[in-house]
């Protein structure tokens, strides 16, 4: 497993020990209204979606970093999560789709960090994942997601249902040759158990 790093970014992949920061991060009204159809988790629900993360490491070698924002080469700020997840039965017809997502705090919001996570992670996707293509599944009212989705290389090709609701369905193919500025690949130092 590899730890990402960008100018002003670390990405790690999450740990049992993230149970709190994730918690916190699926708690914030900003992600709740994003893409928890406004309800908001419960501390067992939060577990249970990092023991998901967890198992989709160890399954895959790959899935959700965690997002740092370094400051003077530090880490010190929680940002959020970003990554990639297989679809399986979200995508019925496609269950090999692997899918972009990210969940930024609202005070990371608005500061180009999904983008320069975004970027990093797709071009992770198409260096060492040898994948070629990646699919974003965004809700129609999700329009910061929208907005940002064209900065990390995504186009909209049209609507699809993905776990039995109507999204809009984006791609970003290795033909786009996505580069995330100054990225460094590192081996993790814990492994997911």
């Amino acid at each position: 497993m590899h730890v990402l790093e960008t100018p002003r970014l670390i990405l790690r992949p999450p740990s049992h020990n993230d149970e709190l920061l994730l918690h916190g991060l699926y708690s914030d009204p900003f992600v709740v209204n994003a893409v928890g159809e406004g309800i908001y988790p419960t501390e067992q629900q939060s577990k249970d979606r990092l023991l998901s993360l967890l198992k989709h490491w160890r399954c895959n070698r790959f899935g959700l970093w965690m997002v740092f924002v370094k400051i003077e080469g530090e880490t010190i700020k929680f940002a959020g999560l970003c990554g990639l997840e297989c679809c399986g039965t979200n995508v019925p017809e496609d269950p090999n789709l692997v899918e972009f997502t990210y969940y930024l705090h609202l005070a990371a919001a608005g500061q180009g960090i999904g983008p320069e996570a975004g970027r990093a992670v797709i071009q992770y996707a198409f260096e060492y994942l040898a994948l070629e293509k990646v699919a974003a599944f965004i809700r129609p009212m999700n329009k910061r997601s929208l907005r940002a989705a064209p900065k990390v290389g995504f186009f909209y090709v049209g609507n699809r249902i993905y776990n039995n609701t109507e999204m809009q369905y984006l791609e970003v193919s290795k033909i786009a040759d996505i580069k995330s500025d100054g990225l460094i690949v590192s081996h993790a130092l814990n492994q997911i158990a």
